[in-house]
């Protein structure tokens, strides 16, 4: 049951000094420190755009509203205080340092790696003549916001936060309970007022890590060798506009979620006189990127929700990320045509499997009429003599069906994979400038405000014709009017989804035909098999 938490139960000073920044870089990113908390205010990510423009500068995730990093309910030593600040003469560490009126003293050291790792080493020290408990407090990442122009869509998480606690249980992906988390109840039977922000406790197990994200980028704070009591979410959603008429007025749908971040509660510990307490941890801020993660521990690259088919998926995203480093052009769009090309290729036998099958069902199909016309008064009898129909002709009802399933997981985790790849963002191909979001061709100018999308009618188009070659064994009928409905549904589906996602699909569809017209005209020169039996 998760509950709610303050997110400081001290009193916030003033501070009167005058803030110190220091800054720590390697080739990925450029991390700047605070001298108040103890924290991050921001960290450039040197690879990545921060928009479309390419002469845009680099993406830089903004802290400075809460440090990451810095310490909550830590009477003395939070966000609210200045501790001294040093940087290493190496450029590879930074120092801080405050004692608390209470004796309590911190003396942290952050380091850099070689990627998107921070390594931190907090030292807290009893500096008083008299015991003294170090508290509880909560160490948390800095505020994670969508990108601009980022909108919810359909299986796409824009913002999120995720943990994963010890015991060999999954990672909790808690964005899936933000409504619930905003829902304030009823009273009497009318629904309450939902809370603009929240602090709360998912539940009350200890996590190994916890993480705050957005669609492509993501923090991952881990503590090491112990592991944080508990996770804490922090989120703040969007005021309804007439809410912000009305306080009172309560939404009955969750409106967006804003901001996000999260942490992790430290247990409390005696300190006697003199004695000193060393805890460490790791946080990576950085893209949420397969090869990157994938070096992280504790299953951290599951922060990219692959789902119950990232195996498949993992090894499709390593073989589009090989075509595009090792082809000269170093181009996405090609590298997910040739992509599509050799799984379609890998498939191809049991395609021609499927498809031979379907075509023997139509075959026989008007025979088997023929056999529920004549025993429609005996169901046993008729149900024998189209099991007989079926080993003649050696047709199997289900052996059209089980080749397509095989291909069924591959296809699911290319549609995942292609929906969330950082590699993806910002990725341009002929006339699509960003792969990873809607072609979006003279934006607004279409009936009702849509934008031009051409792949996705490419698609539709081509799903058509390969449905009209596609054997069927149903009333034509009722084939005619799937064939007009199916493209139709996923026009309408996909028009507004990732232009690299319709650009596998328009792929597929066409390579389907191909291989159809292949077996037409193979079968066109064998001799027509027998309509009676």
């Amino acid at each position: 049951m998760e509950t709610q938490t303050s997110t400081s139960s001290e009193a916030e000073p003033v501070s009167t000094a005058k803030e110190e920044t220091a800054e720590l870089s390697n080739d990925h990113a450029d991390f700047v420190f605070t001298s108040r908390g103890a924290g991050i205010t921001s960290v450039t990510l040197k690879n990545y755009r921060s928009t479309l423009a390419k002469d845009s500068g680099p993406m830089i995730l903004d802290f400075s509203d809460y440090p990451a990093l810095a310490y909550t309910d830590l009477p003395g030593l939070s966000k609210a205080y200045d501790f001294s600040l040093a940087a290493a003469a190496d450029g590879q560490s930074v120092s801080f340092e405050r004692t608390a009126a209470s004796g309590l003293k911190l003396h942290r050291t952050i380091t850099i790696d070689t990627n998107y790792v921070l390594h931190i080493s907090d030292k807290f020290t009893n500096s008083g003549d008299q015991n003294l408990e170090l508290p509880s407090a909560i160490l948390r990442t800095g505020t994670m916001r969508r990108e601009a122009g980022q909108k919810d869509a359909r299986g796409v998480v824009s913002l999120g936060v995720d943990s994963l606690s010890p015991g060999g249980e999954k990672v909790q992906h808690w964005s899936k309970k933000f409504p619930k988390f905003f829902d304030a109840g009823k009273k009497d039977g009318v629904a309450l007022p939902s809370p603009a922000s929240i602090a709360l406790v998912p539940r009350p197990n200890p996590v190994d890590w916890v993480a705050a994200k957005n669609k492509y980028f993501v923090q991952i704070l881990t503590p090491l060798e112990n592991v944080g009591e508990h996770a804490i979410i922090y989120a703040n959603r969007a005021l309804a506009p007439r809410e912000e008429v009305d306080p009172s007025f309560a939404p009955t749908k969750l409106t967006e979620v804003e901001e996000v971040a999260i942490g992790f509660a430290t247990l409390s510990m005696p300190l006697a006189p003199g004695q000193t307490l060393e805890r460490e941890s790791t946080l990576y801020v950085g893209p949420m990127k397969y090869t990157e993660l994938y070096a992280l521990r504790l299953h951290q690259v599951d922060v990219m929700e692959f789902g119950m088919w990232a195996p498949v998926g993992k090894i499709l995203l390593r073989i589009m990320n090989f075509i595009h480093d090792h082809l000269p052009l170093h181009n996405y769009g090609i590298a997910i045509i040739l992509l599509t090309i050799i799984v379609r290729v890998i498939f191809w036998p049991i395609t021609h499997k499927s498809t031979e099958g379907m075509k023997r069902m139509a075959t026989v199909a008007p025979l088997v009429k023929e056999i529920r016309e004549k025993y429609k008064e005996n169901p046993q009898k008729q149900q024998q003599e189209i099991m007989a129909l079926y080993k003649e002709h050696k047709v199997n009802p289900i052996g059209g069906c089980l080749p397509m399933l095989i291909q069924i997981p591959v296809f699911i985790a290319l549609f995942v994979v292609l929906r969330t790849a950082i590699e993806l963002r910002f990725a341009d191909f002929l006339w699509i400038k960003d792969l990873s979001e809607p072609e979006n061709l003279f934006p607004g100018q279409l009936p009702f405000g849509f934008s031009l999308n051409i792949l996705p009618i490419l698609m539709a188009v081509t799903m058509y014709f390969q449905m009209k070659f596609s054997p069927t064994a149903g009333d034509p009928a009722q084939q005619k009017i799937m064939g007009l409905m199916m493209p139709a549904m996923m026009l309408v589906f996909l028009y507004n989804f990732a232009a690299g996602l319709a650009l596998y699909w328009t792929t597929q569809n066409l390579l389907m035909i191909v291989q159809q017209l292949t077996m037409k005209k193979k079968a066109l020169a064998a001799p027509a098999p027998a309509n009676a039996r």
